[in-house]
């Protein structure tokens, strides 16, 4: 890992090739996310735009020779490398993890409502994108396909895009103290709590999802709650390092958070209330 870091910091023409080449294999784009943040976060705004300026032009020169269009150019720049960059440079700026969080939420809230005004109904939107696939199903099934896609799908595709920056922002961050500031990130990240004014926000938009239907309610609500996830997950590792517990017990957290997502950000929404690690960590020294 410090090879690599040291791989993107030795030149920032590296960088921008490493984030163009990432952006073109999807499954590798939180470590261009990666990049773009650790040159933003320690060298500050100019030499992070001059990386996010060649990763463009190295990424919309492929697209194009690969017969691709200025779109995907555009949706890759607005939607992955401007919420990392901001993010990244509110980090430098305010050495706040948090706040640096709730921005990236900030940038996935506004696509989310972008979603909204550009398809006001979901409905009639997807049913016509899956018109061959539906063809030939019950109605009933029919029904439940368009539902899940204008609802539960469209909130995962949102958390996805913040999952993507704040991996990239968390990966960036442990490079960084990986060069210049070792065992600060474990720091950092243990600390990590939002505002009870947030989770208490979260949980209402969770709430009203359950009383009075899906729709926007559970997507607001998933993506408000989605923060409180990495919350519960900082809450974790600071209780396993302090007290000295087997990382055995983190294995089985990340095993079950695709089966516990929302139960286990209302453990951080909780979190924000009651402080689980004041209360329960400790002062012990572990190995996480």
């Amino acid at each position: 890992m410090r090879s690599l870091a040291e791989f993107i910091m030795r030149r920032r023409l590296q960088a921008a090739l490493l984030v163009a080449v990432t952006a073109l294999l999807p499954i590798l784009i939180w470590l261009g996310n990666a990049a773009l943040a650790l040159v933003t976060m320690r060298l500050g705004p100019r030499d992070g735009a001059a990386v996010l300026v060649g990763a463009v032009v190295f990424y919309g020169a492929v697209e194009l020779l690969l017969g691709g269009q200025a779109l995907a150019v555009a949706v890759m720049v607005l939607l992955v490398w401007l919420p990392m960059f901001g993010a990244a440079l509110v980090l430098r700026i305010s050495v706040s993890l948090p706040l640096a969080v709730l921005t990236i939420t900030g940038f996935s809230l506004l696509a989310l409502v972008f979603w909204h005004v550009a398809v006001p109904d979901p409905n009639a939107f997807w049913e016509s994108m899956l018109a061959p696939m539906l063809e030939g199903m019950p109605a009933e099934d029919q029904a439940s396909m368009v539902a899940f896609f204008s609802t539960t799908l469209v909130a995962y595709m949102a958390i996805g895009l913040w999952g993507n920056t704040v991996i990239g922002l968390l990966l960036g961050r442990y490079f960084q103290a990986l060069l210049y500031n070792p065992g600060g990130f474990r720091e950092e990240f243990h600390g990590l709590r939002l505002d009870r004014r947030l989770a208490a926000l979260a949980l209402g938009l969770l709430l009203a999802a359950s009383f009075v239907g899906q729709g926007a309610f559970l997507q607001f609500g998933l993506l408000l709650a989605t923060p409180f996830l990495l919350q519960a997950l900082a809450v974790s590792h600071a209780l396993v390092y302090r007290r000295g517990w087997s990382k055995l017990w983190l294995l089985v957290v990340y095993a079950a958070l695709p089966f516990v997502y929302v139960p286990v950000a209302l453990i951080g929404i909780l979190d924000s209330f009651v402080d689980f690690r004041r209360r329960y960590a400790g002062h012990g020294a572990g190995t996480d």
